[in-house]
Parts: C-alpha cells; sequence; structure tokens
C-alpha cells in the first residue's frame, strides 16, 4: 500500500467491494488518486488517505464491480450509427418502414438513407428485408439496411441501381447477391464483401461533427453499461483520429485499444508504429483483417455443409494464400494479428498462418488472436493452445444469434461451441 502521506482525491467506504483477488475477495472501503487505487481494506484502513478536499461516497453497503472490460465491440462505428441511422431493432416489417421513413422525411431526396441492428430472427414475419419492402419506404432515396451481425446488407431498388448490381452481375469472390429463386432476379440482400462497393464507394463519409457526436453518445451508452476498458473490432483512419481528438476534449471515457482496419497496416508500417503505442486512453492493437463471414448470416466457413444444404459452406472472405502471406508481413512488422473467423476450417486456415508466420520469424508471445472463434474442435483448441492464440469471442453472440445455434446442430455435437463463449 502507498505511503499514507499520499492523498487521495476520492474514496470509497461502507461499500461490498469486489476486488478479484483471490486472497481478498471483498473489502469495505478503498482510496483512489488519479484513476489509480493507492488503498483498500476497511474505512478506518483507508482514513488516512483522506484529506482536504477529496470526494467521499458513502454507498451504505452497495457492490462496486471493477469495470468491465469488452474484448471485441464496434465502438465508434455504432456510436455514429446511433446518430445518422434509423435503429431497425424492432419486432416487424411495418415498424422499420415507419423507422426509415421518418429518417427519409430529413434527407434531400437522392441521399442515402441508412439503418442499423436489423435481425430477421426477432420479428414476427421471422424473415429477410427485401427491395419491396425497402422501395414501400421510398424510390427517391438509396436505402441500405444492415443486419445486427454486420455480414448481411439490404438495399432498396436505387441502391442497386446506383450500384450497378443487375440479376447478370456475378457474384463476386467473398461475397454473394441474393436472388429470387424462382426468376433470378436481385431481391435486394447482398452478402459479405459483395457490399464493398456500395460501403466504400458510394455512402458519403461521415462528417468529424456526425464522429464526434457518435463518440459522445457511444462514450455515455457503455459507460452506464459499466464498460471502462474497450477493444474496437475495426478502427479506420478519420476514426483514429475522432478517438484523438475526444481524448484531448474529454470527451473519451473509455480506455480504447484499437484494431486498425488492415488496409492502414502498410501505412502504419512505414510510420515506423506497432501494436502497443499509445497511452493508457488510447492504444494501438493489432491489425484487424476478416477470413468468413457470420454464425446469424449462415455464412461462416464450414468444413461440412450447413445443415439442409448439400454444398453451402459459407462464403471465405480470403483466400488461404492472402491469409498466410498478410499474417507473414505484419507478424514480421511486430503487429499482433486479429483475424475474424467464426467458421472451424476458417480458423484452420488462421492457425495455420500464425503456425507459419512464427516458424519463420519466432516471437516472444505475439498473441495473435482469433475474433468470435465460434466453431471450434479439440484439434483447433490444442493448435491455440501451443501457439499461445487468443480467441476473442463476442460474447453477445450468445444472446442475439443463441436461437439461430440450429444450422449447426450436426457439428455442434462433435465441435463443442461452449469453450468459445465459457471460461
Amino acid at each position: 500500500m502507498p505511503d499514507s502521506a499520499t492523498k487521495a482525491d476520492t474514496v470509497i467506504r461502507n461499500a461490498n467491494v469486489i476486488t478479484m483477488d483471490t486472497d481478498r475477495p471483498r473489502v469495505q472501503a478503498v482510496a483512489m488518486s488519479n484513476g489509480r487505487f493507492i488503498g483498500l481494506g476497511s474505512n478506518e484502513d483507508v482514513e488516512t488517505f483522506i484529506g482536504p478536499g477529496v470526494k467521499i461516497m458513502d454507498l451504505r453497503g452497495k457492490t462496486v464491480l471493477p469495470g468491465f472490460i469488452d474484448a471485441h465491440i464496434h465502438v465508434l462505428n455504432s456510436g455514429i450509427r446511433h446518430v445518422m441511422a434509423a435503429d431497425c431493432d424492432l419486432p416487424s416489417v411495418s415498424a422499420i418502414q415507419t423507422a426509415l421513413r421518418e429518417r427519409v422525411e430529413t434527407t434531400a431526396p437522392g441521399q442515402w438513407v441508412q439503418g442499423f441492428k436489423f435481425d430477421d430472427t426477432k420479428m414476427v414475419e421471422n424473415r429477410f428485408l427485401f427491395r419491396e419492402d425497402l422501395d414501400a419506404v421510398s424510390t427517391f432515396h438509396p436505402i441500405m439496411v444492415s443486419h445486427r451481425a454486420g455480414h448481411i446488407y439490404y438495399l432498396n431498388s436505387m441502391a442497386l441501381e446506383l450500384a450497378g448490381f443487375t440479376r447478370d452481375t456475378p457474384d463476386p469472390f467473398g461475397g454473394r447477391l441474393g436472388r429470387d429463386p424462382d426468376t433470378g432476379e436481385l431481391n435486394g440482400v447482398v452478402y459479405e464483401r459483395a457490399i464493398e462497393p456500395v460501403r466504400f464507394g458510394l455512402i458519403p463519409s461521415d462528417t468529424p461533427e456526425i464522429r464526434r457526436e457518435g463518440l459522445r453518445t457511444i462514450c455515455r451508452m457503455l459507460t452506464q453499461a459499466g464498460l471502462t476498458s474497450v477493444h474496437d473490432a475495426r478502427v479506420v483512419r478519420d476514426e483514429f483520429v475522432t478517438y484523438q481528438e475526444g481524448r484531448d476534449a474529454g470527451d473519451l471515457s473509455l480506455r480504447v485499444y484499437a484494431l486498425m482496419y488492415h488496409p492502414h497496416f502498410q501505412s502504419l508500417q512505414e510510420a515506423g508504429l506497432k501494436t502497443g503505442f499509445g497511452d493508457d486512453m488510447l492504444r494501438l492493437g493489432g491489425i484487424k483483417m476478416v477470413a468468413d463471414g457470420a454464425i446469424a448470416a449462415r455464412t461462416a466457413y464450414l468444413s461440412e455443409p450447413y445443415v439442409g444444404s448439400d454444398c453451402d459452406h459459407g462464403i471465405l472472405a480470403m483466400s488461404a494464400e492472402e491469409i498466410e502471406e498478410n499474417v507473414m508481413e505484419m507478424h514480421r512488422a511486430g503487429f499482433q494479428v486479429c483475424i475474424h473467423a467464426n467458421g472451424d476450417l476458417a480458423i484452420d486456415m488462421v492457425l495455420n498462418a500464425y503456425e507459419k508466420a512464427q516458424a519463420a520469424d519466432p516471437r516472444p508471445n505475439p498473441r495473435h488472436r482469433v475474433e468470435h472463434c465460434t466453431l471450434v474442435n479439440p484439434d483447433l483448441l490444442t493448435r491455440m493452445h501451443r501457439l499461445g492464440t487468443v480467441a476473442t469471442p463476442f460474447c453477445t453472440y450468445v444472446y442475439h444469434h443463441g436461437e439461430k445455434m440450429p444450422f449447426y446442430r450436426r457439428r455442434a455435437a462433435a465441435m463443442d461451441v461452449r469453450p468459445a463463449f465459457l471460461p
């Protein structure tokens, strides 16, 4: 314990403080200075840290928990969406249409209208949105709605036209265009990387003002939920700038470990940066890539076909060669590598790349990660343990997408999904 001459700026007493220390799991009081604990124990133990101007909080027996850390969450992007997109976490198609129409009323014709957090399994209709549903909202605005999983998108006819998508457009590598099974016409559903021409070519960039408001919004929301540290699982340049501005302005209440989107790797490398650069509030994390799709979208890349199909293994967003080449370069540059992989075959490809990189250029504890790491088996877990690879499951899958697991039931018996979600 620090010298009692050190004075606290905040003291909590008469509390049930959970310390996470097995030798001393609970204490009655704590003293803090400049965001650090300087004393703990009984009310009497921290009395010596109290000086003039100290803030004393008498909790009258209430419980104090350590701040939560979310190791995979899309932080700033979610905040931005809350500012400029319609929240489509609603129980019916008609309710979603109403929310989108409210956005249409404040958006000039020809400008994009967006929605997010849509989940087909949480609606009474229990189905996807189709172009006709969105055309009923507006034919004068391009509309894009994203699924809560972040791997499926829904476009109206105007958006499809602007993207140049027609019934003759082939599915790109790493993506797929939804089609009416009877006519072959596009139905407005866009899977995985097929949306890239829209997201990165047609959707206007968010303004600095929207990004700053998004940061304030998401910090407020996550702080209220008890989060104090986050790993933002895909950060682009403008978002990193907003984080720095928020830190300097006092708007950043979360400690952020930023997983930088992989197109920024070369610039970071050329600047002489690597994982770990930063301070207590904002730190450069790993490089984020995406190897396959999502559990909720039935696009995770599996070794066996999905239930109900003889040939649908999901979608591979990167080839094995592309994964290995990128991992080798990032590993040698001193970066942590963080690859989204849900299906067992995608996880296998990622581990192959990690094994080859570590064999070619051994590094002590590089802590490469498998993001989500959902459908695993004993062999994959053994290899991860041997490599020291970190699994970072997206824990909200259990809440939001648990009912979708029947699509995986044949392998769920042999491929226990629990290790991805339980300690």
